[in-house]
């Protein structure tokens, strides 16, 4: 099925490959009770869509057939019922779940056409208000300070206090990442020396990159986009990005797989108000059942396909250091073997 899927995404995109810039997005305030049922992937409608990364300058990625807030807006009830008291919720009866419209990136929110909805968070959102016995509904939030008044919960939120926002669940992990063709893997630097890596022009992964004592061959791309399609045409060896957007776009390229994190992986979740000790408590055991029963990976590998999940495993090491004074050349620019770098942490995913 999900080949199949996959087939109909690639035909699809490949008719529909017009983007435009994005310039933000909003999520209607409403409430709707109609049953919700995840679709089959490959019978809906593509989306033209553009979209920020985590990297520094905004990139265009194609969504492929996913599911929407329009869709995922009303979740079917479970047979479970909702043990959680009105006064944990914003709304009683639903999870209202906050979405980092302006700051989040594909594959966790993306905003397709006439302001609709996409991503990870969309779907993992109506998960857990299914397995909460509630309905769901969304609103666009910037930061922390709307829990407890105008949301439940965040997706994709961190925190450096948890006395004040806990985090019940991780599912992103941030770091900048190879991709090459091949199986998945986790590459030696000895398999890096020498080759040609695809990158987005001024992006943090450019940065990561250009601090370490590895010497590759840069080519700079204006979007993710071109690069991937580099690799996929074997124009380069590598693509240098941050791991979700990557991992996203190799669902598209058949073939194209993880090869190994530059950098140590930060993480984020679902972001809850500390001091909602019964919704906390709640949110975390919804997660910690649908990561158990299958319908987290299900709705993981929708996104980002087969990439692992990232750890320290995950980290290629023995990455020689560069020095602070070091930077990129890329082809363009000279002959000589580009110098790249890496600054750890520097991906991690903006605190809500």
């Amino acid at each position: 099925m999900r080949q199949a899927g996959l087939g109909r995404v690639r035909a699809l995109a490949a008719a529909l490959a017009m983007t435009v810039a994005l310039t933000g997005c909003t999520i209607p305030f409403v409430n709707i009770e109609v049953p919700f049922e995840m679709p089959d992937l490959s019978s809906l409608p593509l989306p033209k869509i553009d979209l920020e990364n985590l990297d520094i300058k905004p990139i265009k990625l194609p969504v492929g057939v996913r599911t929407s807030v329009d869709e995922a807006r009303a979740n079917v009830l479970s047979d479970k019922a909702s043990t959680l008291s009105d006064e944990a919720l914003v709304m009683p009866g639903y999870l209202t779940v906050g979405l980092k419209t302006t700051t989040s990136s594909a594959p966790t929110c993306v905003e397709g056409e006439f302001g609709a909805v996409f991503g990870l968070d969309v779907d993992l959102g109506a998960a857990l208000a299914s397995e909460l016995g509630l309905k769901v509904r969304y609103v666009p939030v910037i930061d922390g300070s709307a829990l407890g008044t105008e949301c439940d919960v965040i997706m994709n939120g961190s925190s450096d206090n948890p006395d004040s926002i806990a985090i019940a669940g991780t599912y992103v992990e941030s770091a900048s990442s190879f991709f090459y063709r091949g199986e998945s893997t986790v590459v030696v630097p000895t398999d890096l020396g020498g080759k040609s890596v695809g990158i987005q022009s001024g992006s943090v992964s450019e940065t990561v990159l250009n601090r370490t004592g590895l010497k590759m061959s840069q080519h700079p791309y204006d979007n993710l986009n071109e690069a991937f399609n580099a690799l996929d045409n074997g124009e380069v060896d590598f693509v240098l990005c941050e791991a979700y957007p990557g991992g996203y776009l190799a669902t598209l390229h058949e073939g194209i797989s993880f090869a190994g994190a530059l950098e140590a992986p930060t993480t984020s979740g679902v972001a809850v108000s500390a001091s909602n000790e019964e919704l906390v408590s709640a949110v975390q055991s919804a997660f910690d059942t649908i990561s158990a029963n299958g319908v987290f990976e299900g709705l993981r590998s929708r996104w980002v396909g087969a990439m692992p999940t990232l750890t320290t495993d995950s980290v290629i090491q023995g990455v020689p250091a560069g020095s602070d004074s070091a930077s990129a050349t890329s082809p363009e620019q000279s002959g000589d073997e580009a110098s790249d770098g890496s600054d750890a942490g520097s991906n991690a995913i903006t605190n809500i």
